[in-house]
């Protein structure tokens, strides 16, 4: 039986903070029991990061801080009594197995607690098992957003990159050749092989060209991407497409064209008109005054007389009073 720790995602602890003090299943009749843990850094690669200080718990005991190998730490239960000892070494990218011997088989429980020593703030994920090589489980880490797509005729589109990462205790592994058919008109074109633990990479999706005549309905498929995480073993891409032919975008970018075309002479037009306004102001002035009255710029030459001869002359003469 294998256990991975937490149910999803990391625990993420800052410098000297610790988890409480977790449970996990050793099988009653074994002499042996194996813990792997993975300290995940923060971009996406192992960062080298000290180890973290692990402690044991047999039943109600105190807790036992699990030193590097060679060198072992005693575990006791709740009445100090020996029931095994345990100790660490480092595997590769940032994974530290903990090998647990027990000298006196027994059903009880089981508990570990982890404190990050590093200076950085480090994520947690770990797993159990009787061995440190059955131990090992990835832990998938993917975008599952659909994906949507419009074909033209004639048109490629370039190939789509999804992110991956595995923040498990052991390698992740997508089952299946590369290059197989998605459905839908998608390729699954490149995904890593094997992609370790705390590393990412991506999948590439390729999308083939518009048929003809094209579909112009929404295509839908549902691609299962198979992976050996024990969790996520099945994770589900859902894919669409639509197809359309490139004349018709071609007429509507022509028919948009002709539009542009009247708004501009219709904006040309109102321009001319402005430009004719500024030209004869009087035209409009006159306009806009009642029948049978003076202009509303009248001045009368008795209160210019300095223009009497020049500007006023051109307008009407002032009005009469009225007889009778």
């Amino acid at each position: 039986m294998v256990d991975i720790f937490p149910d999803t995602g990391q625990i993420r602890l800052a410098h000297l903070a610790s988890t409480g003090v977790l449970p996990f299943v050793v099988d009653p009749p074994a002499a042996a029991w194996a813990l792997l843990v993975v300290a995940l850094g923060p971009n996406c690669a192992p960062v080298g990061a000290r180890p973290p200080q692990i402690e044991i718990q047999a039943r109600n005991g105190p807790l036992a801080s699990v030193p590097e190998a060679p060198a072992t730490a005693s575990v006791v239960d709740q009445a100090l009594a020996p029931v095994g000892s345990a100790s660490w070494h480092r595997l590769g990218f940032d994974v530290f197995a903990v090998q647990i011997d027990i000298t006196d088989p027994s059903d009880r429980p089981w508990a570990v607690r982890f404190t990050n020593t590093d200076p950085v703030e480090l994520g947690f994920v770990w797993s159990t098992a009787s061995s440190p090589e059955r131990a090992q489980q990835p832990r998938i880490v993917m975008d599952t957003t659909p994906i949507q797509r419009t074909v033209l005729v004639g048109t490629a589109l370039p190939d789509i990159v999804i992110p991956i990462s595995n923040i498990g205790t052991g390698p992740l592994t997508i089952n299946g050749a590369a290059d197989q058919p998605m459905g839908a008109g998608y390729v699954l074109k490149d995904f890593p092989l094997p992609l370790q633990p705390n590393g990412c990479d991506h999948l590439t999706i390729g999308i083939t060209a518009a048929s003809l005549p094209p579909v112009t309905s929404t295509v839908d498929a549902t691609f299962v991407l198979d992976c050996n995480d024990p969790v996520e073993q099945e994770v589900t891409l859902q894919l669409a497409r639509t197809e359309k032919d490139k004349e018709s975008k071609e007429h509507k970018d022509v028919g948009k064209e002709n539009k542009d075309g009247k708004d501009r002479k219709e904006h040309k037009d109102d321009k001319d008109d402005k430009d004719t306004s500024k030209e004869h102001p009087a035209d409009l002035m006159q306009s806009a005054s009642p029948a049978g009255q003076p202009p509303e710029h009248f001045i009368p030459p008795v209160q210019r007389p300095d223009l009497s001869d020049s500007a006023l002359r051109d307008e009407p003469p002032e009005p009469k009073p009225a007889e009778g």
